[in-house]
């Protein structure tokens, strides 16, 4: 939150007085119930869908519905329940859904099925297209992860030829040290900003002991997305496989969300997809928007 600057230094007593008797009202209206100062969280209101994969599995339409009366207006796709992309995309038309991002497959899909891909892409005419997981086999050294971010950048080129962004999702795993570096860092580092964005997802960068803000405030410019998604405070800092119900609704975990949705506004964070993988996704989403509709940073 940005203060004003003060210049009332000639301006005179009274001028003063009326000055620090408008900020006790404030305070006062503050205190009763009214919107706490500072910037407001404005979206876009977005959601992955994997957080309600298995209700999308049962009840399609009806899911879809949920999402949408809610308040999500934006949805990253992960898979399209055994329908054609097309058919996937006339679903969300009918909830007043737009898929805005796409979680296209991993690294070994983008290998080897790109143009497929793209043409998903152009069914949803989505703004990015995303490679949420590269295998561990050619990310297990510092070689082998500036290979894949070399790949990163010719995926990255050819998508934007066609009209699309492309981005990596990050898990846990990319921050392991391999010696004075991390597979993330060497991504990022090794990838051309105007080919390739970032989508971090910042339940995981607090998983390994990062803080979030910082984290988003190190690369600025090239995280364009971020998944939101809090972290039980019970959940051990380190990189064994959390538990299901270590997902919790925003606002009711470890991470700072005013300081770290401030920093994704300060660093340009475009796209904006809660996910939650806990048995309660479901009723959680609900609550997560309610808190990023009231949150001030």
């Amino acid at each position: 939150m940005t203060s004003r600057r003060a210049f009332l230094g000639t301006m005179g007593a009274a001028i003063v007085g009326a000055k620090f008797a408008r900020a006790g009202a404030a305070a006062l209206n503050w205190a009763a119930g009214a919107p706490a100062p500072g910037r407001q969280f404005t979206g876009p209101f977005g959601i992955q869908l994997y957080s309600l994969r298995h209700q999308l599995d049962k009840d399609m339409p009806g899911t879809l519905n949920y999402i949408r009366e809610v308040g999500y207006t934006d949805v990253e796709t992960a898979g399209f329940y055994r329908l054609s992309a097309a058919d996937f995309k006339k679903e969300l038309d009918k909830a007043g859904l737009k898929a805005t991002g796409m979680h296209a497959g991993d690294d070994n899909r983008f290998r080897t099925r790109l143009d497929e891909i793209i043409a998903e892409a152009k069914v949803f005419k989505a703004d990015y297209v995303t490679c949420p997981w590269v295998q561990e086999e050619h990310r297990k050294d510092a070689e082998g992860c500036k290979r894949v971010a070399a790949e990163f950048n010719e995926w990255g080129k050819k998508l934007q030829a066609a009209g699309f962004r492309f981005a990596f999702h990050n898990h846990d795993m990319e921050f392991k040290p391999l010696g004075n570096t991390t597979p993330m860092d060497i991504l990022i580092q090794e990838t051309d900003p105007k080919l390739v964005d970032f989508e971090l997802d910042l339940f995981f960068v607090k998983k390994v002991g990062l803080t979030p803000a910082n984290y988003l405030k190190k690369y600025p410019g090239r995280f364009k997305l971020v998944h939101l998604k809090d972290i039980s405070k019970s959940t051990p800092t380190g990189f064994a496989e959390a538990a299901d119900d270590a997902c919790v609704p925003i606002g009711e975990g470890q991470i700072d969300w005013p300081k770290t949705l401030g920093a994704a506004a300060d660093i340009g964070v475009k796209y904006y997809y809660v996910e939650d993988e806990s048995p309660t996704s479901q009723e959680n989403i609900r609550k997560t928007i309610q808190y990023l509709k009231t949150v001030r940073f």
